[in-house]
């Protein structure tokens, strides 16, 4: 059905309002620049030249009387409000130059009113400047019109969207001392505002002024409050609140209730998050499927795998399709408990429905292909990935360079590095390049004299190409390799003058202080590095090291 023009709604509107037996057709009540004015509006060809010429006709009534306020609020309300379009970008922008051009030329008839000037605050909201929709209560008040709640309610809401709670706050506070009441709308804007700058005791504080003033709350409110709790952690409070909610005589939506579910589940309050999603049926409503979802994910995390998969075939016999968020959390379950055979049939049957796997699908079934051993398998669904288009990122190339290198398949984690450093993934933490240099190091392979030794310097100078800063692990590596009997003086000649300080504090009850200094001064010269430790190979200084 095409959606209803704007001149068609406003006629509509004015003839309700003013219908009589002699009544003329409602599209008499809108005079044709204005019709054309709401019409190309919505057509997204509304030109701001266009409606410069169109409103200033408007207003000097073009050898007939002007245009009356109403139809001219109607006109900047829509404009306002009115969607980006290639003819015009900036509404609101465009609705304030108007409203100065109807408050320089317009005639009594159609002089600027109360709702004019709220509409003019709105525009400065949607332009992301709350502070000079609060700049018009001045002029408000000057030409005895007054304020209202409809526009301390937009400025608090402004204020609140741009994160100036204070102001919010306080002007909420102030708008009660001038004598005027919030509405609901102005209750529920500053809840949700607090709640969202984390001031949940300032929110339950309001709330409970709603009450008292005998303002009804709705479900919003205490939406607001549910979902300000849950996303803090606080379960309890946010629990609280949903029982409140019922004890007031308000029926909790889906919404409410999955906000609830997802708290508990998180805190492993799965008997809890049931009991809610049962209730939403039992009170008529249709969990949806971030209600399955929820839930589905509070069973994986306890590792309740039998009711994970009884609730996901209860959600495909209501008619929900599962999603990539939903068949995550099956592959992931199964996988972390090492059941890869049925993580890979959940991986299969969604391909089946048309649902492709992201690259977390795959790190996630790929991880647990390694931790399993199953490394050909792992490397099966790395190569499945790459034909298919999905591009590997940091912590796939991180599960498989692990892999080869607990095979001890160290020239392959290599390539990976260097191909996933050559496609520009950023480069991982220190944490991945200390795990190969232990590999490398922690099963004495460095006492075959075969160079690993330096391979682990290699990706130490990695790591300084990274300007990344060394944990104590890898201090703990350098100091036991220098600290060596033998040949360790010759050794520390190999070293550049900036690490002469190891001659001085190379054994491990100075570790801290040698951690330290190596912050402030790591290698730059992978040759160097590499240098010496070759040298440590030669002289038979390779054995096992601990890190």
């Amino acid at each position: 059905m095409a959606r209803p023009r704007l001149s068609a709604i406003y006629a509509a509107t004015s003839c309700s309002a003013s219908t009589t037996k002699t009544a003329s057709p409602a599209r008499a009540f809108v005079p044709p620049a204005c019709a054309e004015f709401l019409d190309r509006l919505s057509d997204g060809t509304l030109r701001p030249d266009d409606a410069r010429q169109l409103f200033d006709g408007l207003l000097r009534g073009a050898g007939a009387d002007p245009v009356p306020t109403r139809a001219l609020n109607a006109l900047l309300s829509a404009l306002a409000r009115a969607p980006p379009s290639a003819a015009c970008s900036d509404g609101p922008s465009l609705a304030v130059e108007l409203f100065k051009l109807m408050d320089r030329c317009a005639s009594p008839q159609a002089a600027p009113t109360g709702y004019t000037y709220s509409i003019l605050i709105d525009c400065y909201r949607r332009a992301h400047r709350p502070d000079l929709g609060l700049a018009i209560f001045g002029r408000l008040l000057r030409t005895g019109l007054g304020l209202n709640v409809v526009a301390y309610s937009t400025v608090i809401d402004g204020f609140f969207k741009e994160g100036e709670v204070d102001k919010a706050y306080d002007l909420f506070r102030e708008m009660e001392k001038q004598g005027i009441s919030p509405n609901v709308v102005t209750y529920n804007s500053t809840i949700d505002g607090l709640c969202k700058s984390k001031a949940m005791d300032k929110a339950e504080k309001v709330l409970q002024q709603m009450i008292d003033a005998g303002v009804q709350p709705n479900n919003t409110a205490y939406n607001s409050l549910i979902n300000g709790y849950s996303a803090l952690g606080m379960w309890k409070e946010s629990f609280r609140m949903f029982k409140d909610m019922s004890n007031y005589g308000l029926t909790p939506c889906v919404v409410s209730c999955n906000s609830v579910m997802h708290a508990l589940c998180k805190r492993g309050r799965i008997e809890e998050a049931k009991d809610i999603f049962d209730s939403i049926v039992l009170k008529g409503l249709k969990p949806d499927i971030i209600s399955y979802s929820s839930l589905l994910h509070g069973y994986a995390a306890a590792g309740c795998l039998a009711d994970m998969k009884n609730l996901f075939n209860l959600m495909v016999s209501k008619g929900i399709t599962p999603d990539h968020h939903v068949f995550g959390i099956l592959i992931n379950a199964y996988a972390r408990f090492g059941m890869m055979d049925k993580a890979m049939q959940i991986f299969e049957d969604m391909q089946k429905q048309g649902v492709n796997p992201n690259v977390v699908m795959f790190s996630t079934v790929i991880s647990g292909f390694v931790r399993m051993g199953r490394l050909d398998d792992a490397v099966n669904k790395f190569n499945h990935m790459i034909d298919i288009g999905v591009a590997p990122d940091i912590v796939v190339y991180s599960c498989l360079i692990q892999g080869h290198c607990n095979h001890g398949d160290l020239v392959k984690a290599n390539e990976l590095i260097s191909e996933m450093m050559n496609k520009g993934i950023p480069p991982p933490c220190i944490k991945f390049f200390n795990s190969i240099i232990n590999n490398l190091c922690k099963e004495g392979r460095v006492a075959e004299g075969k160079g690993e030794v330096a391979k682990a310097a290699i990706y130490m100078s990695k790591i300084d190409e990274k300007d990344m800063s060394f944990e104590a692990s890898t201090a703990s590596l350098m100091i036991s390799l220098f600290s060596k009997k033998g040949k360790y003086q010759e050794h520390m000649k190999l070293l550049p003058v900036k690490y002469q300080f190891f001659r001085e504090s190379a054994t491990p009850n100075d570790q801290n202080v040698t951690q330290e200094r190596m912050k402030k001064s790591r290698p730059r010269s992978a040759e160097q590095t590499v240098s010496f430790l070759d040298k440590l190979i030669s002289d038979g200084k390779g054995s096992k090291v601990g890190m």
